[in-house]
């Protein structure tokens, strides 16, 4: 018997319809897992860095602040290059604590937190979709000690002591290209005299007593590389001579550049007491054994030594 045109049984109705709001309602459900819908953000945009120094006793405000590690409400959140969009899932009332950065030794793979600078703190109302600018100005913390700032501003700098090389290499003041300032120190290599180390006058003490971390920062423009470290001694046998500990150092450049020195492994490690800074450089060679220049010069500024 045919059953074309018979209407379906009620039961028959009833499964077709909850098996249609089934489907549905998994559809939705499924549609939900696959696109939920996406929070908007709030933003923070951060300038590079500005510091603020006293130069009477900190010296120059010169910096190179790379990244940002950013907190917001006590929870660590990133580290950004700078200047910084950061996106924000959140809103409202939040604290927002920013940390300066620079690349240990120049190294690009080493960021890490300016333990000398202060960290900054706001308090700001987050909008979604809405972005709030922050133009961080910091200094340098309380308690921080600098064994010495050499500004190139006189004669009777720091690095007076020539451990190698020849007395036409010693540094002299030029104003001649100078960073800032009235001068800054000039290291002149020549055929004749290819190499030179250079040290302190001075040997300092207590660069761990009170923290862990020991930088040198610098300005500088060169011809050829330079290489840092310290001069080592124990407390009383600073005539018995020292040791001498290289760190890093930085590549020729033909514009001003701003470096941080990380001293404070080679420091530790030496377990030894007083320390002289010492600066090596030469003319580089061929493959033959000859130098590849018959002259060259490397300017440094603003030099500092600090700890805590």
């Amino acid at each position: 018997m045919s059953t074309q045109g018979k209407k379906p049984d009620i039961a028959t109705r009833r499964w077709s319809q909850v098996t249609a709001w089934f489907f549905l309602l998994l559809g939705t459900s499924t549609c939900d897992l696959i696109n939920p819908e996406e929070e908007i953000p709030s933003y923070i945009w951060i300038a590079p860095f500005e510091v603020q120094t006293n130069g009477t006793t900190q010296g120059s405000a010169s910096a190179k602040i790379t990244e940002v590690w950013v907190s917001v409400d006590d929870a660590f959140f990133g580290v950004y290059p700078l200047p910084a969009k950061i996106p924000i899932l959140k809103t409202g009332n939040s604290k927002i604590k920013l940390e300066a950065g620079v690349k240990d030794n120049g190294i690009s793979t080493t960021p890490e937190i300016y333990p000398f600078f202060q960290a900054l703190e706001y308090n700001i109302v987050l909008k979604a979709n809405e972005i709030d600018s922050i133009r961080p100005k910091t200094t340098y913390r309380s308690g921080i000690r600098f064994a010495f700032v050499e500004n190139f501003e006189n004669n009777s700098h720091v690095f007076q002591t020539l451990v190698t090389g020849n007395e036409s290499n010693r540094m002299s003041i030029t104003n001649e290209g100078a960073f800032e300032g009235s001068g800054s120190g000039l290291i002149q290599l020549s055929t004749q005299y290819p190499a030179v180390e250079l040290a302190t006058r001075n040997t300092y003490s207590g660069l761990l007593a009170k923290g862990t971390a020991v930088y040198l920062e610098l300005n500088y423009k060169a011809e050829v590389p330079l290489l840092v470290g310290v001069i080592a001694y124990k407390a009383g046998n600073i005539n018995a001579g020292g040791q001498i500990l290289y760190s890093a150092g930085f590549n020729a450049s033909e514009n001003w550049n701003k470096i941080y020195f990380n001293l404070s492994r080679i420091v530790a490690d030496s377990k030894l007491d007083e320390y002289q800074i010492i600066l090596k450089t030469e003319i580089p060679k061929n493959a033959d054994g000859t130098i590849n220049r018959s002259n060259a010069k490397i300017w440094l500024d603003n030099v500092k030594l600090v700890h805590f």
